[in-house]
């Protein structure tokens, strides 16, 4: 299935891939803003590429593009986010 005979679709699905968040990295920072604003329930955000779950009582919660952990990742540490526009 190539998309070519698609028709009447507004737009199209955007993905974001392995994109770094601004916010440091320090072991006291909590909180990260990504570039855009996912569609909900699209980020996978991956610490040291381990999944991080969402949600409160998990890993992270998400606000527009302001992404809040729930604990500081340590200095050095390296997160990437993946979602969808």
């Amino acid at each position: 299935l190539d998309g070519s005979n698609l028709t009447g679709i507004a737009g199209g699905v955007v993905f974001v891939d392995e994109v770094v968040p601004s916010g440091a990295i320090n072991g006291s920072n909590m909180v990260f803003v990504l570039p855009s604003i996912p569609t909900s329930g699209t980020l996978h955000l991956y610490i040291n590429g381990i999944l991080q779950r969402a949600g409160a009582g998990n890993d992270y919660t998400i606000s527009s593009a302001t992404v809040t952990m729930t604990w500081a990742p340590r200095a050095g540490s390296v997160i990437l986010a993946s979602y969808r526009l």
